[in-house]
């Protein structure tokens, strides 16, 4: 069995489309409420108890700022780091505390870069952020969002589902710099997919609606190293 937690965000398709992708052998079942002995309790009052032999914890990791124990400045025990404005910024501090790459299931280094721009144009006075009690209030409002769905709070800086209108905001609050390039957009989400329904080979494996956007990538990046050579 498989813990289904953090597949919240995930619609029926894509569930079907991780669930066609396991070993026959393998099931995905809800969070476990509790042990006892031998049998597991879901959350989910539609599954039934099940008995099991083995116990595999995976459990990821737990945020850490020992750079700022002590401080007061923030809090970790929930499986997040807060308060942040933007899953970036300490109200209090605004730039000059700001936590790059926090979110998970993303498309990484865009994710990160784009997050950057943000930062140092704070830095730099070319764009400006809300007042220290805006950015708390709408931080605020945003976990309590989450906690009024009844969403896992440790969950908080997962971004699937919700990356892409993130990283448009950024861009835009940043004042002018550039968004993401739709084929980067359109190759995360066809490798999302061919992951989920191809996890033996999607690595060596190139769809025929991926090549037009390597191609506009390959292009980008042949200009770049041209621009590059005539400095």
């Amino acid at each position: 069995f498989v813990d289904d937690a953090g597949f919240d965000r995930f619609d029926e398709e894509r569930l079907r489309s991780v669930r066609s992708s396991l070993r026959g052998n393998v099931i995905l079942r809800g969070n476990v409420a509790s042990v006892s002995g031998k049998v597991i309790t879901f959350e989910k009052g539609s599954e039934d108890p099940v008995e099991v032999d083995t116990i595999l914890w995976c459990t990821g990791y737990h945020y850490a700022v020992p750079f700022l124990k002590g401080s007061g400045a923030v809090q970790t025990e929930r499986g997040r780091i807060e308060p942040l404005y933007e899953h970036l910024f300490h109200p209090k501090f605004g730039p000059k505390l700001s936590f790059v790459g926090l979110g998970f299931r993303i498309l990484p280094f865009p994710f990160f870069e784009i997050q950057t721009r943000w930062v140092a144009r704070c830095l730099s006075g070319r764009c400006s952020l809300p007042t220290e009690q805006e950015m708390a209030a709408e931080a605020e409002a945003f976990y309590g969002g989450i906690e009024g769905e009844g969403a896992r709070v440790d969950m908080t800086h997962c971004m699937d589902g919700v990356q892409w209108d993130y990283l448009d905001r950024v861009a835009r609050n940043s004042g002018g710099a550039p968004k993401l390039e739709d084929w980067k957009i359109g190759l995360y989400e066809i490798n999302r997919v061919k992951k989920a329904r191809h996890p033996k080979e999607y690595r060596d494996l190139t769809l025929p609606e991926e090549v037009p956007l390597i191609e506009k990538g390959a292009a980008r990046a042949q200009s770049f190293l041209a621009q590059l050579q005539e400095l």
